[in-house]
């Protein structure tokens, strides 16, 4: 899940973001305030906000995925490899069937 610093806007994965400790109450959502790699500043990184952000991106992701063909360049077909396993990687969080067969299907169709 990613995680954007509001002060100086570096993004990458929350977990390159220094855990200080939770933040809030869980029933409010579980939240962790991180400390920004970057400039330092501590940042509030929200598991519920993140979750709805992956979600819109495990579909966006796929989409683009179902656009690559098997005739393409060898460097666009480089980028659906690393786009199957950027989702594969994804989906280990989320456990989503639908989505493992979908992307062994494509696997399969653009490299075998």
């Amino acid at each position: 899940m990613e995680m954007t610093c509001h002060q100086c806007g570096f993004t990458d994965d929350y977990q390159v973001f220094e855990y200080l400790c939770k933040n809030g109450l869980a029933a409010c959502g579980e939240s962790d305030l991180r400390r920004c790699p970057r400039c330092g500043t501590n940042c509030v990184f929200s598991r519920a906000e993140s979750l709805y952000i992956e979600q819109d991106q495990l579909e966006s992701l796929s989409r683009e995925l179902s656009r690559f063909q098997k005739s393409d360049p060898p460097d666009i077909l480089e980028k659906a490899r690393k786009l199957i396993i950027h989702l594969q990687n994804m989906n280990k969080r989320w456990n989503i069937e639908g989505l493992e067969r979908f992307l062994r299907q494509r696997q399969k169709e653009l490299f075998f």
